[in-house]
């Protein structure tokens, strides 16, 4: 397996690095990438950046997984209600070959009784269920409750 970053999708709210790995003899390759959308922009989610990288990887023919702190909650991803972001952004990914694969509705955001899902896994349509196709080294995003960083707790996925 070999990562490269990739400089032209890699800013102060998004990080993607592509990785090559062999299956079956034949190569494959997937952007990996952390996307933070900041709760005060002006701009509704997506942000412009994760925007175009989702564009290039439909383009190159790239599958997509992306771990994002949306500052958005919904339903859909086991909020406990939704706001205008979220569903600017559920809107947007019905429109896009991208599927959220959260497995669990774990708060990641906790202030006194307040506790919501923020964080959102997104995939490439069909990715979660085609484990062979991933060569079996990616899980879905899991939550570390046991770990807190201020108000949230530490989402990860393993590779």
């Amino acid at each position: 397996m070999t990562t490269w970053m990739l400089p032209g999708f890699s800013c102060s709210g998004l990080v993607a690095v592509l990785i090559n790995y062999h299956e079956d003899g034949a190569e494959r390759r997937l952007v990996i990438c952390s996307a933070y959308l900041p709760y005060d922009s002006e701009d509704p989610p997506p942000s412009k950046e994760l925007e175009e990288l989702m564009h290039y990887c439909e383009t190159e023919n790239l599958h997509l997984v992306t771990g994002c702190d949306s500052n958005a909650h919904h339903t859909v991803w086991g909020g406990t209600d939704c706001n205008d972001r979220a569903v600017t952004l559920v809107e947007f990914l019905n429109s896009t070959n991208l599927e959220i694969l959260n497995q669990d509705n774990v708060p990641t955001f906790c202030s006194g009784h307040r506790m919501e899902v923020i964080d959102i896994t997104l995939g490439s349509f069909g990715l979660l269920g085609s484990a062979k196709m991933l060569g079996g080294f990616i899980g879905a995003l899991s939550i570390r409750p046991d770990i807190f960083c201020s108000l949230y707790r530490v989402p990860y996925w393993y590779i």
